[in-house]
C-alpha cells in the first residue's frame, strides 16, 4: 500500500510539473549581429552545410588504461573533465568520489589520486550528481538530492556548499569567478536563475527558445556549456537542432545543429500509460542532435545518435560562430568524453571493466580548419 502510495504522488508531482509549463511567454530575437529585439520568435539561423561532411583522418589512439587496475579503482566512472592544465578528472557514479589523472608528456603514463567524501548527505558528500564543472582551480558537483553546489579545489580540499537562497533545485548550471547560473528542476517561468557564489538569488533570465521546452518537462534533457570569452555560455537542447550561445545573459547567436530543426521535430511527445488510468506525456525518440559535448578553445565537440540507424558521430563546430565544421565517420566507443587541446579522453566501459582511451584528433582539427577557409573564400 505504501509503495502504491508513493508511486501515485510522485506521478501526480510530474503531471503538475507538465500543467506548470503550458502558459507561453514572450521571446526574443536576436540578429546576425547580435541585436536584440522583442518579438514573438527567436531567429534560428541556418547551417552553411547542408549535411555531414566526413573527415579523412580518424582519431589516432595514443594511450589506453584499465582502470580496474588502479589503487582504489573506481567503480562506475562518469562525467569525465579536463581542467585548464590538462588534469584528468571523473566521477565515481557508485562511490561518491573523485578521481585525478595527471598524465606524463607522452600521454603514456598516469598518476592517480582520490578527491571527495563520498556517498551521503553532509558538507561535501554526494547523494545523486546531476552536473559536473571545473572552473579554474575550483570543482563544482550539483547534487540534485541536497538541492546545491559541493566545492572542492582541484588539489582535493573541501571548500563549501552552494544552495540556492530561494529554494530552486538545479539540475544544470554554469559558473565563473563571480556568478552562478543554473537550470532548476521546479516549473519556471524562464529558462536560468542567476545567483552570486553565496546562493544569494539575483534574478531570472533567458524566454524560452521552443515552446515545447514548456509543455513538456522531458524536453529540458539538455546541457548548459562551461563559461567562455568572458560572459557567454551555450544551451544545448538534446532533441530540438539547434544550439543557443548567450553573451551577458542574452541569447546572442542561435544556430541549428548539422542535424537541424528538422531532426528535431521528429523528436515528439506522446502519452505513455505508466499505471492503470494514468498517462504520461515522454519524449518518443528519434535523434539527439546533441548526445554529449566537450568545449575547450574554439573546438565544440557534439556527439548526436540517430536511434532509427543505432549510429552515433563526432561532430565538430566552430564555438565563435556555431558554424559546423566536420564529422568523424567512426567516432570512439565510450559512454563519456572530453577534449583538452587536440587530445580527448574517453570512458569505455567493457565486458571487463572500464578502460579510459586517449585519442589525438589534431589531424581532424587541422583538416575543418582548412575546409573552413575554403568555405570563406
Amino acid at each position: 500500500m505504501k509503495k502504491a502510495i508513493i508511486i501515485i504522488s510522485i506521478l501526480v508531482s510530474l503531471f503538475m510539473f507538465v500543467i506548470g509549463r503550458l502558459k507561453l511567454f514572450p521571446v526574443e530575437k536576436t540578429t546576425t549581429g547580435g541585436v536584440l529585439k522583442p518579438w514573438d520568435a527567436v531567429e534560428i539561423q541556418s547551417q552553411q552545410k547542408s549535411k555531414r561532411v566526413f573527415s579523412s583522418s580518424e582519431p589516432a589512439l595514443l594511450a589506453e588504461f584499465d582502470l580496474d587496475k588502479l589503487d582504489n579503482p573506481p567503480l562506475h566512472p562518469t562525467f569525465v573533465k579536463f581542467d585548464q592544465n590538462g588534469l584528468l578528472y571523473f566521477y565515481d557514479f557508485k562511490a561518491g568520489l573523485i578521481h585525478k589523472i595527471k598524465f606524463s608528456g607522452d600521454y603514456k603514463k598516469i598518476d592517480h589520486s582520490v578527491i571527495g567524501k563520498g556517498l551521503g548527505r553532509g558538507p561535501g558528500e554526494i547523494t545523486r550528481l546531476l552536473d559536473f564543472k571545473i572552473f579554474k582551480d575550483r570543482l563544482y558537483l550539483l547534487d540534485e538530492g541536497k538541492g546545491g553546489l559541493e566545492v572542492y579545489s582541484t588539489s582535493g580540499e573541501y571548500i563549501n556548499t552552494i544552495r540556492p537562497s530561494n529554494g530552486y533545485i538545479p539540475r544544470m548550471f554554469t559558473i565563473d569567478e563571480s556568478e552562478l547560473i543554473i537550470e532548476t528542476l521546479v516549473p519556471a517561468e524562464t529558462l536560468f536563475y542567476a545567483y552570486d557564489l553565496s546562493g544569494k538569488f539575483k534574478g531570472p533570465f533567458g524566454d524560452y527558445i521552443e515552446k515545447n521546452a514548456k509543455e513538456n518537462m522531458v524536453y529540458q534533457d539538455n546541457f548548459l556549456s562551461e563559461m567562455f570569452s568572458g560572459n557567454c555560455f551555450l544551451y544545448m537542447p538534446r532533441f530540438f537542432g539547434f544550439i543557443a550561445m548567450y553573451k551577458d545573459k542574452q541569447p546572442f547567436l542561435v544556430k541549428e545543429t548539422i542535424d537541424g530543426l528538422r531532426a528535431g521535430k521528429k523528436n515528439i511527445p506522446v502519452n505513455k500509460a505508466v499505471a492503470a488510468g494514468i498517462t504520461a506525456q515522454i519524449v518518443q525518440r528519434n535523434m539527439d542532435t546533441v548526445y554529449q559535448y566537450s568545449l575547450f578553445g574554439d573546438i565544440l565537440l557534439v556527439r548526436a545518435y540517430d536511434y532509427k540507424e543505432e549510429t552515433s558521430f563526432w561532430d565538430i563546430y566552430n564555438v565563435r560562430n556555431l558554424d559546423y565544421l566536420i564529422s568523424v565517420r567512426n567516432r570512439p566507443r565510450g559512454s563519456s568524453f572530453a577534449m583538452h587541446g587536440e587530445k580527448v579522453a574517453v570512458l569505455l566501459e567493457t565486458d571487463t571493466g572500464f578502460k579510459l582511451l586517449i585519442y589525438d584528433i589534431g589531424s581532424i582539427i587541422k583538416e575543418a580548419t582548412r575546409n573552413a577557409g575554403k568555405d570563406a573564400e
